[in-house]
């Protein structure tokens, strides 16, 4: 930016240099044109620092973000895979704990009994029940 600014000190100097009538009206125009015009490019000057300064606090906060969200993500990804979760076999009463991570295999379908080998098939519909209304016992 620093270039508009140099621009306009130039025709200013310019203009001082062709010792010209102050006044006549055409020579008060062009001292108001050209000041206008150093006027311009300080503002602008001012505005591309402001800029540059905005945009350098929203790459940090970025940066931040996405240190925030892998932190996040991070958690939710350690919690489903630490969760360990308990059923009971029907055909010998055996419990069956299996992890987070094992969660979707299991619920995709049917899946037998590491002891006595029976297919066991989860009953899944129970689980957006309202534990006020149903009266069960479990913690949804």
């Amino acid at each position: 930016m620093s270039d508009i600014t140099n621009r306009a000190s130039y025709l200013k100097g310019l203009a001082d240099g062709m010792n010209l009538d102050a006044e006549k009206d055409e020579v008060k125009l062009l001292h108001a044109v050209i000041d206008f015009l150093s006027d311009v490019a300080d503002e602008l000057e001012m505005l591309d620092e402001e800029q540059g300064f905005i945009t350098d606090k929203i790459d940090e906060m970025d940066d931040e973000l996405d240190i925030i969200a892998e932190d996040l993500y991070d958690d939710f990804e350690e919690d489903d895979e630490d969760d360990l979760y308990t059923i009971i076999c029907d055909g010998c009463g055996e419990e069956i704990d299996f992890a987070g991570s094992e969660l979707d295999d299991i619920i995709a379908g049917e899946f037998e009994c590491p002891n006595c080998g029976k297919t066991i098939e989860l009953d899944l519909e129970d689980l957006d029940c309202d534990c006020d209304d149903c009266g069960c016992d479990c913690e949804h």
